[in-house]
């Protein structure tokens, strides 16, 4: 049986920033402020998936910080189920 490729997710700090600028702002109302749905929130969140350079944009504008803060170059690499 072969192992299916590692998929390549870049590491990001929204949640910890989202957190840390206000302990009470949850996924959803950070979704309100910037049009990215929750779920996808959550699986960026969880390095599930890679955010769209839109929504890494509408995301720091909503947290009113800039985008190399949250989202910089290092990478996870998580394997495929």
């Amino acid at each position: 049986m072969s192992e299916r490729p590692a998929k390549v997710v870049f590491k990001n700090n929204l949640r910890n920033i989202r957190i840390t600028k206000n302990p009470r702002m949850s996924q959803w109302v950070l979704a309100l402020k910037s049009n990215v749905p929750q779920s996808k929130i959550s699986l960026i969140e969880n390095y599930l998936v890679n955010p769209t350079q839109e929504e890494k944009e509408s995301l720091s504008l909503a947290l009113n910080i800039s985008v190399l803060t949250i989202f910089f170059d290092g990478q996870l690499k998580r394997r495929e189920r």
